[in-house]
């Protein structure tokens, strides 16, 4: 009855942290370039006992596990939107921590000319330093994330100039994670040593961009609050198979019982 129960309590784990991963993204369906979070990805961990023979098996997860897949892409008409067309991600310098990656791209100016997006991360150029930008009639950015303006101190008929071209990274040579703090950033791994490496990140460039367009999360809200649904009644049913072990155990235990 032990090894049913402890089963039973080990998979009602499992049903929280999942419920958890669905509500947070249901709570972020409609945040700029949000990046789904995967709750599929499972491994096994066998603890054994001291001078005993047996092993129990517990089930764990991978954390920092996201979904990659393609946002709907909305016109807006803002010179100042981008949207990310297939794989990649912008380079960013959160309020906190390093440098790391977002598909946000619904960029604004602040009263420093520093390009932010929608988190107020400042936005980083190819050479990783951040993109101050000077006063402007007119603005375009490039499929490749190069930004020409017309100056406002220049002439109303002068040419756009390239100031700034967005630092991105295609994030193919990298294993990416999700950090607590929603961003995302290379994994950190051991060398031989077992020291823990944190690989850095470059402006490597390559992506497609579309101008005048943002990138809605890849979360799909209604397949979200199924998920929900299915998790409660996995939950319930575990529940009920736990209830099922304690009455077997109190059977069992009636049978020995020595009469008085």
């Amino acid at each position: 009855m032990d090894r049913m129960i402890h089963t039973a309590l080990n998979s009602l784990k499992m049903i929280l942290q999942n419920q958890q991963i669905t509500s947070q993204n249901i709570s972020n369906a409609s945040v700029v370039g949000y990046r789904k979070d995967a709750n599929s990805e499972f491994g096994t961990v066998y603890l054994n006992g001291e001078d005993q023979l047996n092993a129990r098996v517990f089930a764990t997860r991978q954390i920092g596990v996201f979904s990659n897949q393609q946002g709907e892409l909305e016109s807006t008409e803002n010179p100042l939107d981008v949207a990310i067309n297939g794989n990649g991600f912008f380079v960013v310098q959160p309020k906190v921590g390093d440098i790391a990656l977002s598909r946000r791209g619904d960029f604004s100016i602040d009263q420093e000319g520093q390009l932010k997006d929608g988190d107020g991360s400042v936005v980083l150029g190819n050479d990783l330093e951040p993109i101050v930008l000077p006063a402007f009639r007119k603005i375009e950015i490039s499929s490749e994330g190069e930004i020409r303006i017309n100056a406002l101190e220049g002439p109303l008929d002068a040419p756009l100039q390239l100031v700034a071209t967005l630092g991105t990274n295609k994030g193919e040579d990298l294993e990416l994670e999700k950090g607590p703090d929603g961003f995302i950033r290379p994994k950190t791994e051991l060398d031989e040593q077992g020291q823990e490496n944190t690989p850095a990140l470059e402006a490597t460039g390559g992506v497609l961009m579309v101008n005048n367009y943002l990138e809605k999360s890849n979360v799909n809200p209604i397949e979200e609050l199924i998920m929900t649904l299915e998790h409660q009644r996995n939950y319930e049913t575990h529940v009920k198979f736990i209830d099922l072990a304690k009455q077997m155990d109190e059977g069992g235990s009636s049978l020995m019982r020595v009469p008085e």
